[in-house]
């Protein structure tokens, strides 16, 4: 059995509030944050971002492999 000390406000629902020591419940509150953020835009910037981020991993490998080549030929 639940108890009463919250009166019960998660079975209020979403996006409803008690107010203050009133106790009564507000559901005129939008609970969600309007952000600037283009979400689909900084998605393709992810992506971008994940390919360059391989292609410099590459370049790492081949400069590694050609300085191990240049150290073979050397000694």
């Amino acid at each position: 059995k639940l108890q009463n000390s919250a009166n019960n406000i998660v079975s209020q629902g979403r996006n409803k509030v008690a107010d203050g020591d009133n106790r009564k419940i507000r559901s005129d509150i939008n609970l969600t944050e309007d952000t600037n953020v283009n979400i689909s835009k900084e998605m393709v910037n992810q992506i971008i971002a994940k390919s360059e981020f391989k292609a410099n991993v590459k370049v790492v490998e081949i400069a590694d492999k050609n300085i191990g080549t240049i150290l073979d030929i050397k000694s």
